[in-house]
Parts: structure tokens; C-alpha cells; sequence
């Protein structure tokens, strides 16, 4: 196993001045092993050579402000312990806020239609709710004496001439809701209509329906509504905290999960000025085009409001670290030269994080998985702990209740495969038990190899629970297994072939994964399986890698 590329950076430059410069002897044919003194390869037997120019000549000269020592790493070791570089570039992000929301029906697009006088509904068109109608479509007719009184006027206005009583006789029957379609017959045909008909202004459907053919209504009852589909309302609740980062026209990215993802964009149309005491929420609303009529009123709806859109100077999120003194990037600076800087950043969004200061557009920066340590303890490990040849993971005296616990991260292993291979739905829930498993393990095997495995996929086991996507579930597992290795093969290989697990790699990407059945599934795509024999033993005599903690994306590549 080889030290992952930050991780060897990074605590070369914690040592101190003293202990960097002591000599340090090396197998020609195992350079992984390093000793304070000279002596023979404990693997090979070979004589131990002096270090000369070794793989991490450090630079201890002094740097102003946040700069920080540079190393120097040999150009076969970059490539062996991959390491992974991305320059800062500017970028067009700005921050997302997240929530939900209710499709429901667009008032403005809602018809009332209520009788401005009694009478007699006849002729009724509409029969029931959902019925659709269109502009122009005949509603119903309706027998009112004082419309047929006033209709009579207007004839008689005609038939004078005299345009001050025709206007005034066509205002009191627009007055009494007579339309102007209906305006235009009896002017036309100079006939009056004994039931009077109403015709629909607007597309739509019937969303209320208040009369049967026959019945009698008083002035300014409601008679029917009907409502236009052709766009919704999004009501959303969004957390009091952002409602601040959100503006009128802001833009909107709905999704409907129970539509099979239907995606569709939204400007925002009013943002309420209250706030729900209880929820601490406030509402916005968007309007939606629906011309399909796939979208539902009380349809549920995820929203991604992407606000403050600029262009910022970048950097993925992965590269950043963090210690007591904040966050960091190591900056490569060509010619196998390494630099850690001190950075401010910004906001985070779509996998970058926006950098204030500390780099520039255009500098190279070392990518890391984000499962590498970066804790203030693990930064600061001396070059001396991590050169110690510790115990073997197979010597450890691991009792059968502290086996059980670490079998949990082996269990998630195999949900994780049978989730990407459609044998199971994947639901976080099912990873909890193999959450903090480090309070009741890490008072036991803290200082031994099984700290990094139990650290290290933990933290692969929480990226995995928050994954979104099946890419980073993918993920997850691979940060796992190759966290897991270790104890399976130099640990416990005995045991797990007992238990019938299979263990096998991805030919095309070497990941690993387990399973139980013997019948290959690959979780990682259609790669070639290549089933992986179980050690007889595990060889005790043969240290593991002193110098690394397992885990991160390029661990061991």
C-alpha cells in the first residue's frame, strides 16, 4: 500500500526540522519500507540503502505569510501514488437554496360565473365537474323576465334611432351580465331571446358546478367556475434563514420525483411577507407552464433555486482540506514541487467552492478524495508513528463483540452492491449500524492499523448515505472496499472465506466489491467481475504499509 499523495504532502509538512533532515535507510526492492537505521529488509532480506534525495526532499526555507513549506516528491513516486491535479478557473455559480412545494391551481386564470339577476337556469351545457369547455362554448341558457323586459327596451331603442336611449338601453343589459355576443344578435336580428345565453370566455374546466337544469337562482348567486390548467402555481415553504438569498424573477428548477423526474424551470412571482411562527418558513410562489396537463394541483415538488449568479474563481470542493489554522489546498508548482496555502472561500455549490484569496486563475491544484484525514491530530502524525512497523492486523486480538461491530461495515459493503445491482432499493437508513461504530472500537485500536480502516470508512459510509446520485453511491462503495482491504485480506481472510463471502474487482477500474452469491454482479457497470482468492493465511511476518492510512478515492493506485 502507498501513502496517498496530500496525505504524504501534508504531513511532510508538520515534521519537524530536526527529525526531516535524520537519515533514513530504504529497500531498493521495497522502497515502501523505511527504517531509522540500517539493517536488512524485513520483506525481502535485502540490505537497507541511505535515502539520498528521497522520495520527499522538503524545503524548510522560510516563506511570509500563509505560505507554507514546499516538498519536492520524485517523479516516478507522483505517478505511482496517482497523484491528481485541476488548475483554478473561473466558473458561473452562484448559491443554492433548496425546498419544496405544492402544485395548485393559477387564480388568475380562474372564471366565476355568477347571475346578475333571478331567474330559471334552461339548456345547461355543463352537466358536472371536470367537464372541459372551450371560448365560445354555450354554458347555459337563462329565463329571467327582467331580462326580457330589458331586452324589449333595447328593440325599442333600435327602432327609434336615437342613440342616447339605444347606449343606454345596452348598459343596463350589459349591467345585467348580457354579453356582447349576445348584443350584437339582438342588434343584428332585432328579435329578443326568451332564454338568454351564456357562453364561456376562457378555455378550461369545470372546477365548480352549483345548479342542475331547472333551477332557480337570485342575483349574484354562483352558478359555475371553471379554471385554466394551462399554467399552475408552485407554492413553496422555504426556510426563514434563506429566504434572503431569493428575489422576485429569481430562477427555479422544479422536479416532480412522483412524475418520474419531470423537470421543469420556473421564475419566481411573489414572495409572501410573513413567516409561519410554528415552521419558521416563509412561502414563494411560482407560476409554471402546463400546457400538457401533466401537473396536478396538490402534485409535490422538489425546488433548486440557483441565486447570485456569477462568475468566481473556483476550485472543486473535493481539493480542500482543513485544519485548526483553516482551510488549505496544496498547490503544485511544477517539477515535482508541492506547496500547501492558506485560502478563504466562499460559497458552495454543484461540487466547487468559490476561493476569495490565497490562490489565483490558472494555478494547478492537487485533487484529493474527500475521505482523506484532515483532522488536526491525523495532520500532525509524526514521520516517526508513521513509519513504525505496527502490529499486523492479523495479530490483533479482536474479540467476537468488537468482530460483530466491524462486520457492520462489512454488511453495508454488500447492501450498497445488491442496491446498485437492483437486489435491494437502497435506503439510507439501512447504514446506520455502521455509523459510529468508532466510540465503542477506537479505545481499543487507537494507535494500530485498524484505526485508519475503522476512520476511513466511516467516512466513506457517510458519503454514501448522502449520496443523491447512484455515480456517488458508486463511489461511496469503492472508498469503502478499498478502506476495507486491508482487514479482508490481511486481517481476517480466513474468517470471511468461511462466511461464503465472495470478493471480487471490476477489471476496468479495479474497484472491489462483495457479495454473497457466486454468480457475479457488478455494482460498478459492465465491467469484466474477476472473483479474488481468499489468502490461506495472512502473513503475519510481512508488515503492511507503515506509512499509510487507508481510504480516499486513489488510495493504493
Amino acid at each position: 500500500m502507498r501513502l496517498p499523495a496530500l496525505l504524504l504532502l501534508l504531513i511532510a509538512f508538520t515534521i519537524t526540522p530536526a527529525l526531516a533532515q535524520a537519515q533514513k535507510y530504504t529497500c531498493p526492492m521495497h522502497p515502501h519500507y523505511i527504517a531509522d537505521e540500517m539493517g536488512s529488509c524485513p520483506i525481502c532480506g535485502m540490505d537497507l540503502v541511505p535515502m539520498e534525495g528521497g522520495d520527499a526532499q522538503e524545503d524548510h526555507s522560510a516563506y511570509e505569510g500563509d505560505e507554507r513549506t514546499k516538498v519536492t516528491i520524485a517523479p516516478e513516486t507522483i505517478q505511482n501514488i496517482g497523484v491528481r491535479t485541476e488548475n483554478a478557473t473561473m466558473a458561473r455559480f452562484g448559491t443554492d437554496v433548496r425546498s419544496y412545494g405544492l402544485v395548485s391551481e393559477n387564480i388568475r386564470l380562474q372564471q366565476d360565473i355568477s347571475s346578475r339577476v333571478a331567474g330559471w337556469v334552461e339548456n345547461l351545457k355543463i352537466t358536472a365537474v371536470g367537464d372541459e369547455v372551450k371560448k365560445g362554448d354555450l354554458l347555459f341558457t337563462l329565463y329571467s323576465p327582467e331580462l326580457v323586459s330589458a331586452q324589449q327596451d333595447y328593440i325599442a331603442a333600435l327602432a327609434t334611432g336615437a342613440t342616447g336611449r339605444i347606449n343606454s338601453s345596452a348598459k343596463r343589459l350589459e349591467s345585467l351580465g348580457v354579453q356582447k355576443i349576445t348584443l350584437e344578435q339582438l342588434k343584428e336580428n332585432r328579435k329578443k331571446f326568451q332564454n338568454v345565453p351564456f357562453y364561456a370566455t376562457t378555455d378550461g374546466i369545470v372546477s365548480k358546478l352549483n345548479v342542475r337544469a331547472g333551477t332557480y337562482v337570485k342575483s349574484g348567486m354562483q352558478i359555475a367556475e371553471i379554471q385554466d390548467y394551462s399554467s399552475v402555481w408552485i407554492n413553496i415553504s422555504v426556510a426563514e434563514k434563506d429566504l434572503r438569498f431569493l428575489a422576485k424573477d429569481s430562477k427555479a428548477t422544479v422536479t416532480f420525483p412522483n412524475l418520474g423526474g419531470v423537470e421543469r424551470t420556473g421564475r419566481i412571482d411573489y414572495i409572501y411577507p410573513t413567516i409561519d411562527p410554528a415552521s419558521r418558513t416563509g412561502q414563494v410562489r411560482l407560476v409554471l407552464d402546463n400546457a400538457d396537463g401533466a401537473l396536478k394541483p396538490g402534485a409535490y415538488a422538489d425546488v433548486d433555486f440557483e441565486t447570485d449568479v456569477e462568475k468566481r474563481l473556483s476550485i472543486p470542493s473535493e481539493a480542500i482540506l482543513k485544519s485548526s489554522e483553516g482551510d488549505f489546498v496544496v498547490v503544485a508548482e511544477g517539477n515535482g514541487r508541492f506547496q500547501p496555502r492558506n485560502i478563504q472561500v466562499g460559497i458552495h455549490n454543484k461540487g466547487r467552492t468559490e476561493v476569495l484569496s490565497g490562490i489565483k486563475d490558472g494555478d494547478e491544484i492537487v485533487v484529493s478524495s474527500q475521505f482523506l484525514l484532515d483532522s488536526e491530530s491525523a495532520l500532525r502524525e509524526s514521520f516517526r508513528k508513521l513509519q513504525k512497523v505496527q502490529t499486523p492486523l492479523s495479530l490483533l486480538e479482536v474479540k467476537q463483540d468488537q468482530l460483530a461491530m466491524i462486520n457492520h461495515l462489512v454488511d453495508a459493503a454488500i447492501y450498497m452492491q445488491q442496491s446498485l445491482t437492483g437486489n435491494a432499493e437502497f435506503d439510507d437508513k439501512m447504514l446506520m449500524p455502521a455509523l459510529k461504530l468508532n466510540d465503542h472500537l477506537m479505545p481499543k485500536f487507537r494507535g494500530t492499523k485498524l484505526q485508519f480502516i475503522l476512520e476511513a470508512a466511516e467516512r466513506a459510509i457517510i458519503f454514501a448515505k448522502d449520496s443523491i446520485t447512484e455515480e456517488e453511491l458508486r463511489a461511496g462503495l469503492s472508498d469503502l472496499m478499498t478502506a476495507l482491504k486491508p482487514w479482508l485480506l490481511k486481517g481476517k481472510p480466513e474468517y470471511y472465506k468461511e462466511k461464503g463471502l465472495k470478493l471480487f474487482m471490476d477489471h476496468g477500474s479495479s474497484n472491489l466489491w462483495l457479495q454473497l452469491e457466486d454468480e457475479p454482479a457488478n455494482p460498478y457497470g459492465e465491467g469484466h467481475p474477476m472473483l479474488q482468492e481468499w489468502p490461506d493465511k495472512p502473513d503475519a511476518e510481512m508488515p503492511d504499509a507503515p506509512t499509510a492510512p487507508v481510504g480516499g478515492a486513489h488510495a493504493g493506485h
